[in-house]
C-alpha cells in the first residue's frame, strides 16, 4: 500500500470549521453497462470474480482483492466480538452539480450513530448543514448496497431507498418553516447489473479490515431546500456517487479518496482513486466506470500541497495510464471533535478535473470538465 506522493507535512494551519463531510439513464449504453469502450476481460490474481464469504468463521478477512461489484458477501454477525468497538459502517452519497454540491451521510461509529446533509455553494462560498444524532442502535444497515436504509431522529429522518432501477434519497431535517430546516428529495440512477469497484483491505490485527463498494457515475435529479431557498438537480448535469463502507477499522487510520463523476466526450463516467493506510497487495480502488463498465486503474500517486490545498492536486501512476490534474476551487476542509477519542482532520477540495486515462482495451480517455472532490483525511477513534 502506498498513501501517494504528499510533498508536505502534516502540522500545518487550514481552515476549521463546524460541518462535517464526508433522471432518467443519459444513453442507452448505460442502460445496457454496455458500449465501445467496454472492458476487457482480467486475468489480475487479485480480481475476485465469484460471490464469497468476505469474512471466515473467527472473523478474519476471508476474501482479500477486488471485484467489479460487491461480491464479497459481508456479515455483522461474523464480526470478532472483542472487536465489536471497532466496527465502522457507513453510506455516504455525494451529488456534483455545476453550482453547487451535495453531501449525504449516515453512519454508525459504535458509540453513536448520526445523519449529515451538507450543500455547498459554489457561487456564495457557503456550506449549509444539518446534522442528527441518535444512539448506535438507531441504525440498521443491510448487508448490501441494494437495499434500504432508514434513521429516524428527535429532529428529523433520512431514508435510501433502492428501487431496481435508481435510488431515492429523503430527508427531512429541522423544524418546518424555520431558518435552518433543510430537506432533500434525490433520484439517482442505478441498477446492480453497472459495474462499481469493490474492494476489501486488510490492516494489521487479524480480525480488522474495511469493505468498500464505490458506484459512481449515477445521474441525478432532484431538490434540496434550505431555508427557503431550493436548489435544482439539472438533468444530464448532475451526478452523484455513493460510498458504501462497512469495517473493523484501527483506532487511527489515514485515507485519500478522490472521487469525480459526469459526461466527458459523449461518455458517462466516474473515477475513483486512492486507497487507506492498509494492504490492498490484491488491489486498490483505483479505478474508472465507462458507461457503466468498469476499468481497473493501477494504484494513483498523488502529489498536493497541504500548506495551500487550493494549488492543482496532480494524480499520475507508474504505468503512465493515470495523468490527471483537480484545479481545485472550492475548499471543503474539515477539524471535527465529538468528545475523545472521535477527532477527525479532513483537507478536502472540490473542482474540476482534467487529463487522460488508459482504458483496459489500450485506448486512451481524454478526461475535461468533470467535477467532483479530493480529500486527506486522518481519524482517531
Amino acid at each position: 500500500m502506498r498513501i501517494g506522493g504528499v510533498r508536505a507535512t502534516l502540522g500545518v494551519e487550514m481552515k476549521t470549521c463546524s460541518r462535517f463531510p464526508h433522471l432518467a439513464a443519459i444513453s442507452l449504453g448505460f442502460l445496457l453497462t454496455a458500449c465501445s469502450t467496454s472492458s476487457s476481460s482480467s486475468s489480475d490474481p487479485g480480481e475476485i470474480t465469484e460471490a464469497a464469504p468476505l469474512l471466515d468463521g473467527d472473523g478474519t478477512l476471508a476474501a482479500h482483492g477486488w471485484a467489479r461489484g460487491p461480491l464479497m458477501e459481508y456479515d455483522r454477525a461474523l464480526v470478532q466480538p472483542e472487536r465489536q468497538d471497532q466496527l465502522r459502517e457507513w453510506e455516504y452519497y455525494a451529488v456534483f452539480a455545476p453550482n453547487f454540491a451535495i453531501g449525504l451521510t449516515l453512519a454508525d461509529l459504535g458509540l453513536l450513530s448520526f445523519s449529515i446533509l451538507t450543500l455547498e455553494d459554489y457561487a456564495t462560498d457557503e456550506i449549509h448543514d444539518a446534522i442528527m444524532f441518535q444512539d448506535s442502535d438507531a441504525l440498521d444497515f443491510p448487508f448490501t448496497p441494494f437495499e434500504d436504509t432508514l434513521f429516524e431522529s428527535s429532529t428529523g429522518s433520512v431514508e435510501y431507498r433502492f428501487e431496481g432501477d435508481h435510488r431515492s434519497i429523503t430527508v427531512l431535517a429541522g423544524a418546518p418553516g424555520s431558518a435552518d430546516r433543510m430537506e432533500a428529495r434525490i433520484r439517482l440512477a442505478d441498477r446492480e447489473a453497472v459495474q462499481s469497484i469493490a474492494v476489501s483491505h486488510l490492516f494489521d490485527e487479524p480480525g480488522e479490515f474495511f469493505y468498500e463498494n464505490k458506484r459512481l457515475g449515477m445521474p441525478a435529479t432532484g431538490t434540496v431546500l434550505v431555508g427557503d431557498t431550493t436548489y435544482d438537480l439539472g438533468e444530464g448535469e448532475s451526478f452523484g456517487v455513493l460510498d458504501w463502507g462497512r469495517g473493523v477499522w484501527p483506532h487511527e487510520v489515514r485515507w485519500e479518496w478522490g472521487h469525480f463523476t459526469g459526461t466527458t466526450e459523449g461518455h458517462l463516467i466516474g473515477i475513483n482513486l486512492g486507497t487507506v493506510n492498509g494492504d490492498d497487495t490484491p488491489g486498490s480502488a483505483d479505478s474508472i466506470t465507462v458507461d457503466g463498465v468498469l476499468h481497473k486503474l493501477p494504484e494513483s500517486i498523488w502529489e498536493y500541497d497541504l500548506d495551500d490545498i487550493m494549488e492543482p492536486w496532480h494524480f499520475t501512476s507508474d504505468d503512465g495510464r493515470i495523468v490527471l490534474t483537480l484545479l481545485p476551487d472550492f475548499d471543503d476542509s474539515t477539524v471535527l471533535a465529538l468528545g475523545p477519542p472521535l477527532t477527525l482532520d479532513r483537507r478536502k477540495v472540490h473542482g474540476v478535473i482534467e487529463g487522460t486515462i488508459g482504458l483496459d482495451d489500450g485506448s486512451t480517455l481524454q478526461v475535461a470538465g468533470v467535477r467532483g472532490a479530493a480529500e486527506y483525511v486522518e481519524i482517531i477513534w
